[in-house]
């Protein structure tokens, strides 16, 4: 027995003297056998490291994935953006949706290292949900952060459904754990749960219960949520508990995004 393999088997936990003995039918095991005591310690400690970043990279494309796909597309169609894709001469006032989409893509780079809620106001059809989509795309892709969306008024019809379908209630319950646990998460047209802008409502207790428990996750957690809302401040009060608003929606004015100068693109 070499001196590196007697010193590995008396003091590294977890030695696998099979292992050991397949790798030295290798190039890397001819080469393990010359090791000093000390070099093989290196070795194992490099290698035990390696290990670990392996399974914590796994760990993370697992929940990309579980995350991904509980999402709740409006309509339950999947929307693909990205930034490319976004067309200033749509728009009547392209200086306008140049300024809105590097403001955007300055946030979505900030948020590759750091953790931070971001709101998206505007009327509909301006583009603040292809933005969005366009952050987290860009977020997921240079980040391998997890991503994740969800309207909110089909998150509403889904919770309806569940004192009618058991199966809902279940799929509600892995929806939270996700809705809490990813990364960045996109909540889509917040507040039109609560009905038209004109005559708006206190959102059900039941939703509003669902997502102050998601909020409160997040908030612990220092995760990041993305809001787009057709709505203003003012409006969230009237719809939601207070708790819920300043867990969800961001402060900072340079977190926020006005699509003030857009207009429909659906008629323009």
């Amino acid at each position: 027995m070499s001196s590196a393999e007697e010193f590995a088997k008396r003091n590294i936990p977890g030695f696998n003297i099979s292992e050991l003995i397949e790798r030295m039918k290798t190039e890397e095991g001819k080469r393990l056998l010359n090791l000093t005591r000390e070099e093989f310690s290196e070795f194992h400690k490099n290698n035990e490291l390696a290990l670990n970043e392996k399974w914590r990279k796994d760990q993370q494309r697992l929940k990309s994935k579980f995350c991904y796909r509980n999402s709740i597309w409006s309509g339950g169609e999947e929307i693909k953006f990205k930034f490319s894709d976004w067309d200033v001469n749509r728009q009547s006032n392209p200086q306008a949706a140049h300024a809105i989409a590097k403001q955007a893509y300055t946030l979505a780079t900030e948020l590759l290292t750091d953790s931070f809620n971001v709101t998206m106001y505007g009327k509909s059809g301006t583009g603040k949900t292809s933005l969005a989509i366009a952050m987290l795309t860009k977020i997921h892709e240079e980040s391998g952060k997890s991503i994740m969306v969800v309207s909110t008024a089909e998150l509403s019809s889904l919770l309806a459904d569940q004192y009618t379908y058991q199966k809902t209630k279940e799929k509600l319950d892995d929806l939270k754990r996700a809705l809490t646990e990813v990364d960045v998460l996109l909540l889509d047209d917040f507040g039109t749960e609560g009905g038209i802008i004109s005559d708006l409502k206190p959102v059900r207790r039941d939703l509003q219960n669902y997502l102050y428990q998601v909020a409160n996750g997040r908030f612990q957690g220092k995760k990041t949520t993305i809001i787009t809302t057709n709505n203003v401040d003012k409006h969230f009060v009237q719809m939601y508990d207070p708790k819920i608003i300043s867990r969800l929606v961001t402060k900072n004015k340079d977190h926020r995004i006005l699509f003030n100068d857009m207009k429909d693109v659906r008629e323009v």
